[in-house]
Protein backbone atom coordinates (compact mmCIF):
# COMPACT_ATOMS: atom_id res chain seq x y z
CA UNK A 1 0.00 0.00 0.00
CA UNK A 2 3.16 2.40 0.76
CA UNK A 3 4.02 1.97 -2.74
CA UNK A 4 0.89 2.95 -4.23
CA UNK A 5 0.67 6.01 -1.90
CA UNK A 6 4.30 6.76 -3.14
CA UNK A 7 3.18 6.82 -6.62
CA UNK A 8 0.04 9.01 -6.20
CA UNK A 9 2.22 11.98 -4.72
CA UNK A 10 5.04 11.22 -7.20
CA UNK A 11 2.39 11.89 -9.84
CA UNK A 12 2.21 15.19 -11.40
CA UNK A 13 -0.92 17.24 -10.45
CA UNK A 14 -1.76 17.48 -14.26
CA UNK A 15 -1.62 15.40 -16.99
CA UNK A 16 -1.27 17.16 -19.65
CA UNK A 17 -1.30 14.71 -22.47
CA UNK A 18 -4.63 13.77 -21.26
CA UNK A 19 -6.20 17.31 -21.14
CA UNK A 20 -4.94 17.59 -24.41
CA UNK A 21 -6.79 14.69 -25.60
CA UNK A 22 -9.90 15.63 -24.15
CA UNK A 23 -9.78 18.59 -25.91
CA UNK A 24 -8.94 17.12 -28.78
CA UNK A 25 -11.88 14.80 -28.80
CA UNK A 26 -14.04 17.17 -28.08
CA UNK A 27 -13.06 19.57 -31.00
CA UNK A 28 -12.89 16.53 -33.03
CA UNK A 29 -16.90 15.48 -32.76
CA UNK A 30 -17.44 19.28 -32.60
CA UNK A 31 -15.60 19.79 -35.86
CA UNK A 32 -17.24 16.35 -37.53
CA UNK A 33 -20.56 17.27 -36.73
CA UNK A 34 -20.71 20.57 -38.14
CA UNK A 35 -18.37 20.75 -40.97
CA UNK A 36 -17.83 17.15 -42.31
CA UNK A 37 -21.23 15.69 -41.63
CA UNK A 38 -22.99 18.33 -44.85
CA UNK A 39 -20.83 17.16 -47.01
CA UNK A 40 -19.67 13.29 -46.33
CA UNK A 41 -21.61 11.87 -43.88
CA UNK A 42 -20.58 8.34 -43.88
CA UNK A 43 -17.16 9.88 -43.49
CA UNK A 44 -18.36 11.42 -40.49
CA UNK A 45 -20.24 8.84 -38.99
CA UNK A 46 -16.76 7.06 -39.10
CA UNK A 47 -15.06 9.91 -37.38
CA UNK A 48 -17.69 10.47 -34.93
CA UNK A 49 -17.40 6.26 -33.80
CA UNK A 50 -14.04 6.40 -33.45
CA UNK A 51 -14.08 10.05 -31.26
CA UNK A 52 -16.79 8.11 -29.19
CA UNK A 53 -14.76 5.24 -28.29
CA UNK A 54 -12.01 7.67 -27.79
CA UNK A 55 -14.12 9.68 -25.07
CA UNK A 56 -15.34 6.64 -24.06
CA UNK A 57 -11.47 5.60 -23.14
CA UNK A 58 -11.16 8.78 -21.77
CA UNK A 59 -14.41 8.38 -19.26
CA UNK A 60 -12.75 4.97 -18.12
CA UNK A 61 -9.44 7.30 -17.03
CA UNK A 62 -11.23 9.84 -15.06
CA UNK A 63 -12.98 6.83 -13.34
CA UNK A 64 -9.69 6.16 -11.94
CA UNK A 65 -8.70 9.35 -11.37
CA UNK A 66 -7.20 10.67 -14.09
CA UNK A 67 -5.96 13.31 -15.25
CA UNK A 68 -6.00 15.71 -12.27
CA UNK A 69 -5.77 14.79 -8.34
CA UNK A 70 -9.43 16.60 -8.45
CA UNK A 71 -12.45 14.23 -8.89
CA UNK A 72 -15.38 17.49 -9.95
CA UNK A 73 -12.32 18.81 -12.49
CA UNK A 74 -11.66 14.94 -13.89
CA UNK A 75 -16.03 14.86 -14.30
CA UNK A 76 -16.01 18.31 -15.73
CA UNK A 77 -13.48 16.34 -18.93
CA UNK A 78 -16.27 14.02 -19.63
CA UNK A 79 -19.59 16.09 -18.92
CA UNK A 80 -20.91 15.43 -22.57
CA UNK A 81 -21.24 11.54 -23.09
CA UNK A 82 -20.91 11.72 -26.56
CA UNK A 83 -20.52 7.96 -27.04
CA UNK A 84 -22.08 6.60 -23.63
CA UNK A 85 -26.28 5.08 -23.21
CA UNK A 86 -26.22 6.33 -19.84
CA UNK A 87 -24.93 9.09 -17.92
CA UNK A 88 -21.28 9.32 -16.43
CA UNK A 89 -22.12 8.86 -13.13
CA UNK A 90 -24.06 5.31 -13.31
CA UNK A 91 -21.83 4.43 -15.26
CA UNK A 92 -19.26 5.03 -12.33
CA UNK A 93 -21.47 3.29 -9.97
CA UNK A 94 -21.41 0.31 -12.72
CA UNK A 95 -17.90 0.24 -13.62
CA UNK A 96 -16.37 0.46 -9.90
CA UNK A 97 -18.37 -2.61 -8.35
CA UNK A 98 -16.13 -5.02 -10.33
Amino acid sequence: MTSRNNRRRNAPAIEWPTVFLALFCYGTWLAAGLFLWPSYPLLALVVLALVAALQSSLAHEVLHGHPTRNAQLNEAFVFLPIGLVWPFRRFKTIHLRH
